[in-house]
Formats: C-alpha cells, structure tokens, sequence
C-alpha cells in the first residue's frame, strides 16, 4: 500500500523543507516565529492565575530531582513533565495563536516541546525558532492534507498535537527532515482520538489533550531514533483508515512555496475562535459600556456560521464550556460591555443578569454564508419588551485573514497578559521579535529574562 496517489512524493517534499536553517534565510519568518512564541508563551504567563494550572504545574514537578527545564506556573521539571505543564497553561484561556486554513493551533503543538528541549539542551534562540516553525509546519500540513470532517468530530489538540511535539524535539536534536518525519510517523501512531464534543460540553480534560501531545512528542522522538519507527504510510494508515479522514488531492499536488507559520493568526478574545464574530457584534451592540435595561430584554437572535451552531450550550459549568458557548460568550460581552479576557473566566459563569441573557440566545444559521475570509460571520439583534431593538453584524472578527492583528497590537496583548505577574516580560518579548536578542543567545538565558523568579 502507498497511501494515496501522491502520498509518497508530497511527503517527500515536506521532509525536503525541513533541514537547514529556514529562519536564518528569510527575516520576516524570523520576526512570525518569534511573535508566535511571544503571544503563546504570554498565554503561558496568564494561565499561572488559574488553581488548575498550579495545581497541574505541582503535579509535574513533583518528586522531580533533575529539575531539567521551566514550568511557567512555578517550578522546574524533567522536559516532557515541564513541556505538559506548559501546553496545559498556553491553551487554558483560549489565547494563544491559531491557523485559519485548517482546523489546528500549530504554535501550541510545537511551543511547549521545543522550549523545553532547547532550554536543556543550550540551543540558541534561532534554534528554538527554527524548531517551531517546522513543528507548525509539520502539525499543518498533516491538517490541510486530512481536511476535518463537518461537523467536527476529533479535536485536533488531540490528534495533532504528538505530531507538532515530535517534528519540533526531533528537528533540535537532527536538523534532519526525514529524521522528523520518521519521529513523525511515531507519533502519529500515538494520536489522541480526543473527541470535539468534549470542548462543547466543556469538560476540561480536552485542556490537558496539548500537554498529552508534547510528551507523546518526545517519546516518539526517543523511539525513532532507537530504530522503533513506523514507514512512510503510517500517518496515512491514522488518519485517513483509522480516523476516517479524506485525503485532500490538491494539497498533495500542491508545491507550497510558503511556511505555513506566516498564515498563523493571533487572537484578541479568550473565547473559541467561532464566538468571535457574534462576541464583535455584541460589543458593538454595547458600546463598551454594559447593556441598558438587560432585564427589559426580550429575544437574543445570533444568526451565525455552521462552525459556531454547535456552541448552543444556554447553561456551562466550567470556564472552557463558557468560552465555547456562543449564548455565554454573548451574554457575557452584553452583560459587562468588554470583551477583556477576565470576561470569560469562570467567575462569571453564575453571574444571574449573564445567566437571563444566556437563556433568551437563539442561534439560527446565517444565511448565504459568503467566501472566506468572511466565512465565520454574524450577526446579532437584542429585543427589548418596547418593540426596540439593537442590532449589529460582523462578517470577519479581529484576528482572521483579513483583520489580522498587527506585531504591535501583538507585542501590547503579551504585555497586558503579563503585567500582572512579570511586568518586565513586554521589553525582553519585544527584543527578541525585533532582532534586539543575538540568534545565538541560549534559550535558557532568555528565559530567564522573561520569567525571572522561575527561570533561574
């Protein structure tokens, strides 16, 4: 068996992109790469509030006697433990950057994984750079290659997250491509069928799914190169036969001359990204200032993308079911007038004027959907008893394709994660995006200066 017609050639082309030195070639990847890792690694920092996080942070490096590399909540760890802790952290508030072409967060696969590696191992900040950028193209190319069915099935915090770790370790350890596509087709075999609905319902082990996915990475990446490998059908065999996934021809035909990293987005909102059009519609409806008369309201109607329909849930119980319930992420903007990260924390779960506006939301599809980029809109009216009614529409939310947010918008969103706990993190974030810190600076040493009282 090879797979599908093409399989072999267009995984030998990826591998073919995968050696060398891809950020020290080309400055404008550098400065992606690094705003990657600055926005995920502010979502780190933001995380520490939870009792989750530090709970889980504890729980990783308890007992450790090596103390290998930083967990970001407090504490050291062996590198697998710490890279977990890490990936749990990143993706907690819904904060750390996306991929729009396909369904994946290609930084949060391959972040956790490569800090901690690079961090034992002395690599160089351009190491550390270099290895997330083949990590995010390894973890997209597989998701463009194996399109998500509609509706979502299997998360990909589940499915790909081995994938990005893997590609990440194994290229600071080979600087090889087909050294990573055989860690790779590893890990491949170790996916998660991690199920969607668990973020819908909002269970939060699917929060834990990342964290699972950076160990596998490493572990994948030791038994690959103990000889213990899969072939070249292996991650065809997973996701096409056992996950049940089409193959896309035309990805296989296609001759990218891009790294994917360069398509990544950057989010403002710490809620699921399909909220984001109907979360801009309300704050819109409220002027930044909290709703009038919310007891005088009678109908929410949120017409919305087929990607958001299933975010129905009228009464979540966790902070991760609120940030995919399209009636509490609603509710919740109306309620406060800010779309402010805090919003969305669970405190605000049993707020009673977030509760009543939750149970009058109707979600209805929205009709003639247009062309990306404007395929995730919405469009939201409140009415009041009076007859009177506030409406507004959003056809793409901040953040996508269209409306990216900029380095400096990027810069300022790490610095209001981060100034609470490390109010010096902004200046040294925005000297590595800048070029201000030598490529050949040791990671650790950055660290360090980002996260003082935990990276020494």
């Amino acid at each position: 068996m090879s797979g599908a017609p093409g399989w072999i050639e267009w995984r030998d082309r990826l591998a073919d992109r995968l050696s060398g030195d891809p950020v020290g070639a080309d400055p404008r990847l550098r400065r992606k790469a690094a705003l990657v890792l600055v926005d995920d690694l502010a979502a780190m920092v933001f995380g520490r509030q939870h009792d989750e996080i530090r709970t889980f942070a504890d729980a990783m490096s308890r007992g450790d006697v090596r103390g290998e590399a930083t967990v970001v909540a407090g504490g050291r760890a062996p590198r697998e433990r710490a890279a977990a802790a890490n990936a749990v952290a990143a993706g907690w508030d819904e904060l750390d950057e996306g991929y729009r072409p396909a369904t994946c967060h290609g930084g949060l696969y391959a972040i956790p994984a490569a800090m901690a590696e690079a961090e034992v191992t002395g690599a160089s900040v351009d190491d550390l750079l270099n290895a997330v950028v083949v990590g995010y193209e390894v973890a997209t190319a597989v998701a463009r290659a194996f399109p998500a069915p509609r509706p979502l099935t299997l998360h990909p915090h589940a499915t790909l997250s081995p994938i990005g770790a893997a590609a990440a370790v194994t290229w600071l350890r080979t600087r090889s491509g087909g050294a990573v596509l055989g860690a790779v087709d590893a890990a491949a075999t170790m996916s998660m069928a991690g199920q969607f609905r668990h973020a819908t319902v909002g269970a939060q082990v699917r929060n834990v799914w990342a964290g699972g996915g950076a160990v596998l990475g490493f572990l994948a990446s030791d038994a690959a190169a103990a000889g213990l490998r899969g072939d070249a059908v292996t991650l065809f065999d997973v996701f096409g036969s056992t996950y049940g996934q089409s193959v896309d021809p035309a990805e296989l035909a296609s001759e990218r001359d891009s790294w994917a990293i360069i398509d990544g987005y950057h989010k403002r909102y710490a809620a699921c990204q399909y909220t984001h059009a109907a979360l801009e519609c309300a704050l819109e409806i409220t002027g930044g200032a909290p709703l009038p008369s919310p007891e005088d309201v009678v109908a929410i109607e949120v017409a919305t993308h087929p990607l958001a329909m299933a975010l129905d849930d009228r009464a979540p119980t966790t902070a991760l079911g609120g940030k995919f319930s399209v009636p509490h992420v609603v509710a919740a903007v109306l309620a406060s007038g800010s779309g402010d990260a805090r919003v969305f924390a669970s405190g605000g779960l049993g707020d009673p004027t977030v509760a009543a506006l939750r149970d009058l939301v109707q979600l209805t599809p929205y009709d003639s959907l247009p062309e990306p980029p404007h395929d995730r809109p919405a469009r939201v009216t409140v009415r009041y008893a009076d007859g009177s009614r506030r409406d507004a529409e959003c056809l793409s939310a901040v953040g996508g394709p269209d409306r990216p947010l900029g380095e400096a918008e990027v810069l300022q969103k790490a610095a209001d994660l981060t100034s609470r706990h490390l109010p010096d993190f902004a200046g040294v974030a925005a000297q590595i995006v800048n070029g201000g810190v030598a490529g050949d600076e040791p990671r650790a040493a950055v660290l360090a200066s980002l996260i003082p009282e935990v990276g020494r």
